[in-house]
């Protein structure tokens, strides 16, 4: 008995620095799989349709942050998140595009905080709140901060003009909270390899604006990118261009009933002599109703075709309704059905696992059966 009291103490005494020193660190998670089953309706082939059943990954991830008093009213913060590919997909890799928010900063009681590394723009940051389907099949960015890019057949574009981002080489500056007031802003810089002679690499900055009091949330967000003249790393786009967009936001909560409403424009010059290319406005509806442990909701996106590209008729629209049930506040299963209605010249597809062969005047549908579980 003595012995094992003795090993036990020895233990004890070797492991608590260790416990102590990562005594400030929080694990969290989501795991979030969906069984879907998916339909293109094939415009080029006289409507018919290919209908694929599959399981999906919908943002699965594990974190750990954590922060430090340093006094004063300043304390450390960090955070190192990392998508987790639930299906085996290839999100998982460490690092690189499976990192999500990931970022060492200050934070001050008065001040504000200043984060850098790899984050959500304030642009995106602004209006996810009012989207019921967020990270499902029906996540509005099917629609909201993308554009028809099948028939513009320069691949380098398709990341440049996404408006909803999480990206590198970024600096994050949140304000306090002022009587529910709040702003955010950043800044990503273009690349981290120099270039030569009169060459630049680009760079984007976001702003956004909160205002949260009760049922009431309002919003107002801007971003601009410019790619430079090599349009590499952070901002991969088409060189000595640029593009920029604007949105404003807003919901309301009605006892059990949220209604939420979003605008957004986006322009750019990649067109030729500068002609705005693949800018857009778009229009966002949602609803959602509680009753217990149900919640009944449905989105409506309409993306515009006031572009100069091709002969017009290049716009969207997106239809989703589902309901969840919260078995607990960690666990959530869940129904919807979605469909993108693609304009003639369009090509709008699925945000998360896009239908293949999408091409221009197919639609596409799914059903989908999730569940989620937070840690």
């Amino acid at each position: 008995m003595n012995k094992k009291l003795i090993a036990l103490a020895i233990a004890t005494a070797v492991s608590a620095p260790a416990m102590a020193a990562t005594s400030n660190v929080d694990v969290y998670g989501l795991m979030s799989v969906g069984v879907d089953s998916v339909t293109n309706n094939n415009a080029a082939a006289g409507d018919s349709s290919k209908r694929v059943g599959r399981v999906s990954d919908y943002a699965s991830r594990i974190g750990f942050k954590g922060t430090e008093d340093l006094g004063n009213g300043l304390a450390a913060t960090w955070q190192i998140e990392q998508a987790v590919a639930a299906d085996g997909g290839t999100g998982s890799t460490f690092g690189g595009g499976g990192l999500r928010n990931t970022f060492v900063g200050l934070k001050s009681n008065d001040l504000g905080e200043v984060r850098v590394g790899r984050h959500d723009t304030p642009y995106k940051m602004a209006t996810g709140s009012l989207d019921p389907f967020a990270d499902t099949l029906g996540d509005y960015n099917n629609i909201v901060g993308a554009y028809s890019a099948t028939s513009v057949g320069a691949a380098a574009n398709n990341a440049s003009s996404y408006f909803d981002q999480r990206i590198s080489n970024t600096v994050v500056y949140l304000t306090p909270n002022f009587s529910g007031f709040s702003a955010a802003g950043s800044y990503v810089f273009g690349a981290e390899t120099a270039t030569s002679g009169s060459a630049s690499t680009g760079n984007l900055y976001s702003l956004a604006a909160m205002y949260a009091a009760g049922p009431l949330y309002l919003t107002a967000a801007y971003e601009k990118h410019n790619f430079g003249s090599t349009g590499t790393g952070s901002m991969s786009g088409v060189g000595n261009t640029d593009a920029k967009a604007w949105k404003l936001g807003a919901s309301y909560s009605i006892m059990d009933f949220t209604l939420a409403a979003m605008y957004e424009k986006t322009d750019d010059n990649q067109g030729a002599s500068g002609a705005n290319l693949y800018g857009h406005r778009t229009w966002f509806l949602s609803g959602k109703y509680q009753m217990g442990a149900v919640a009944l909701k449905a989105s409506y996106a309409n993306a515009g075709s006031d572009n100069q590209f091709a002969t017009g008729d290049n716009g969207a629209k997106a239809y989703t309704v589902g309901a969840d049930y919260g078995f607990s506040k960690r666990t959530t299963v869940y129904a919807l059905y979605t469909k993108i209605s693609n304009d003639t010249n369009a090509a709008y597809n699925f945000n998360y696992n896009g239908a293949s062969g999408v091409g221009t005047g197919d639609s596409v549908s799914g059903l989908s059966l999730g569940l989620k579980h937070s840690f």
